[in-house]
């Protein structure tokens, strides 16, 4: 797979430029890098989704966190914590959801947010319909890092996966109170709306968009955000 500098996004937005400085997506990039050839060595296969998978195509913001998902737990598990061990990753949270990410900086850190293809959630607002993680076996692309190749979710079912994480997103800030949890949702919708408008036009095959919402009955869900968000499918 071949990028299309003639389609990269040139117009950086100032929220998003505050909210994803270079100091902290590029350090980010390199663990993911590094994410990767221990991956090569160790042997799992992983996929990559979220922002970066999104910065695959459309090169303009990249990602603070590194969003991967697994087969399954048995391999997960013990690949992640032998590379935490092994990286300087440090835990948090409480006892009921450790948690661990990289201090990189004066308050800033990388975080590895992991998903074997069993966690994937339905959507917040009806949890009748979902987009399954297994949908990454037959929607991927390879993506060449160097010194290591992931797998990233072909446009057409990234798209559909970022405009997900935009509607679980809007229905959390809508029924939140806490300050600090709207601020954080907003950002992340922010850049869920960069993506998707980002993503639209490497999408080459809008009848497989199609297709997969009508085998997962959201159809619907996502062309009410596609209106919103002034996303034409062709």
């Amino acid at each position: 797979m071949t990028r299309d500098s003639s389609k990269r996004i040139d117009s950086p937005l100032d929220e998003l430029g505050s909210e994803y400085p270079s100091e902290l997506t590029t350090r980010s990039f390199e663990e993911l890098k590094s994410l990767a050839f221990y991956g090569k060595s160790m042997g799992p296969e992983f996929f990559v989704i979220g922002g970066w998978a999104a910065w695959r195509y459309h090169s303009g913001f990249g990602s603070r966190d590194i969003d991967v998902v697994f087969h399954d737990h048995q391999i997960m598990d013990p690949f992640l914590a032998k590379y935490y061990k092994m990286n300087d990753y440090e835990p948090y949270g409480g006892p009921f959801e450790t948690r661990y990410r990289k201090r990189i900086g004066d308050g800033m850190f990388v975080q590895i947010d992991a998903a074997s293809f069993a966690d994937g959630q339905p959507f917040k607002e009806d949890r009748r319909r979902n987009l399954p993680f297994g949908l990454l076996m037959n929607h991927n692309d390879i993506w060449n890092l160097g010194e290591s190749v992931v797998r990233i979710p072909k446009p057409e079912l990234l798209i559909l996966q970022k405009v997900k994480a935009h509607r679980d997103r809007s229905w959390e800030l809508s029924r939140t109170t806490a300050p600090i949890q709207s601020d954080w949702l907003r950002g992340k919708i922010r850049k869920d709306e960069y993506d998707i408008r980002s993503i639209a036009p490497f999408i080459t095959d809008w009848n497989s968009v199609r297709v997969i919402l009508e085998d997962c009955d959201c159809r619907d869900l996502v062309e009410d955000s596609f209106k919103a968000l002034r996303v034409k499918s062709r």
